[in-house]
C-alpha cells in the first residue's frame, strides 16, 4: 500500500502521524475527495479521540497497530464514497456536536438560517414560546432552539423511529430533553387540528426526484431517501404540511419552511391559499432564497 504495510505488531509500529496523513491525504485525493488533507486529520482525531488541534500537536508521534490499522479501514470507506459524518458519527450545528448516523440526514449549513429566524421570534415571546420541528431528523432544528432559549418548549416529529431515537438521544446529551417531546408520526397528523403552537419549523424533504441523479453519490447512495426527495417535483411534503401547520398555528404564530433553489415562490403560493402571508423570504450567502417566514393573515 504505496510503502505502507496494513498489518503490523507492536514490535513493528507504524509511521508517524505525519506519515500516515500525508499517505491517507493522497489516497482521498485520488478518490477525489474534498479537503482530503483536512478529511484525513479529521479521520485520525476520531480514531485517537482527540481534538484536532491536539493532534497537530503530536504530528511526530507514531500510531500503535491498532489505531493504524482502524485508521485505513475509515480512510477506505471514505474513499469509496461514505460520508464523513457517518465514519464519524458525528455533524456540528449551529456549535453544537449532533449524533449522525446512517438513516438520519445529515445537518446542513443552510439549515441555521431557519434557526436563526426561529430564536429572533423566540426572544420576542417574554411569556415563552412552543414550537414543533416537523421531519426533525438529528433532531438538529429542535435542539439548537432548545438550547438557546431556556423558556421554550416544544415537539419533534418524524416519520422514521430510527431518526428519533438518535434525536432523543442528542436532546438528553445536549440537556434540553426535558423540554422536548418526540413523536413519531406523518408530518402534524398526531396533533389535534387546533391552534396549539407559536412556532411551526420544517426543513422538509424538497429536492425533485427527477433530480436524483445529479446528486453527488455520497448523498444519492447513503442518505435517506424519504429525507431528501419531495415527490417528482419537490414540492408534495408543502402541499400536505402547510394545510396542517395552518390549521395548528395560534393566532400571532409563525410558520417557517426551508426551500430548495427556486422553490420559493411555488411555496408561498402554497402558503397564501392556506390564509397565511409571508412576512420574509430570507437568503442564503448564494442569493438562494431559502427560508420563508409566515404569519397569519390581518384583516
Amino acid at each position: 500500500m504505496d510503502g505502507m504495510n496494513s498489518e503490523c505488531n507492536e514490535e513493528e509500529r507504524p509511521a508517524t502521524a505525519s506519515a500516515v496523513l500525508n499517505w491517507a491525504a493522497a489516497e482521498l485525493r485520488g478518490a477525489e475527495v474534498d479537503s482530503p488533507r483536512l478529511v484525513a486529520e479529521v479521520l485520525l482525531a476520531h480514531i485517537l479521540g482527540w481534538e484536532r488541534t491536539r493532534l497537530l500537536g503530536h504530528l511526530h508521534d507514531r500510531l500503535a497497530c491498532v489505531d493504524w490499522e482502524r485508521f485505513q479501514a475509515l480512510v477506505r470507506r471514505c474513499a469509496s464514497g461514505e460520508p464523513l459524518q457517518y465514519l464519524t458519527g458525528e455533524r456540528e450545528f449551529y456549535g453544537l456536536p449532533f449524533r449522525v448516523m446512517p438513516g438520519v440526514l445529515i445537518p446542513r449549513p443552510e439549515t441555521e438560517i431557519l434557526v436563526e429566524k426561529a430564536l429572533d421570534l423566540a426572544r420576542a415571546c417574554e411569556g415563552g414560546v412552543r414550537f414543533v420541528d416537523v421531519g426533525t431528523g438529528s433532531g438538529c432544528i429542535a435542539i439548537s432552539v432548545g438550547h438557546e432559549i431556556p423558556h421554550a418548549t416544544g415537539w419533534a416529529t418524524d416519520i422514521s423511529r430510527e431518526a428519533l431515537a438518535v434525536a432523543r438521544e442528542n436532546a438528553n446529551r445536549l440537556g434540553v430533553g426535558a423540554r422536548i417531546g418526540f413523536a413519531c408520526c406523518d408530518l402534524l397528523e398526531c396533533f389535534p387540528a387546533r391552534p396549539l403552537f407559536g412556532l411551526i419549523l420544517s426543513n422538509p424533504p424538497y429536492i425533485p426526484g427527477s433530480e436524483m441523479e445529479e446528486l453527488p453519490r455520497l448523498v444519492r447512495e447513503y442518505e435517506p431517501h424519504q429525507a431528501l426527495f419531495g415527490g417528482e417535483s419537490g414540492l408534495e411534503v408543502y402541499r400536505r404540511l402547510i394545510p396542517q401547520a395552518a390549521a395548528r398555528l395560534l393566532p400571532e404564530g409563525r410558520l417557517l419552511l426551508e426551500v430548495g433553489a427556486g422553490q420559493a415562490g411555488e411555496v408561498v403560493e402554497l402558503v397564501k391559499r392556506e390564509g397565511l402571508a409571508p412576512d420574509q423570504i430570507v437568503e442564503d450567502l448564494q442569493r438562494i432564497s431559502r427560508c420563508i417566514v409566515a404569519g397569519r393573515m390581518r384583516v
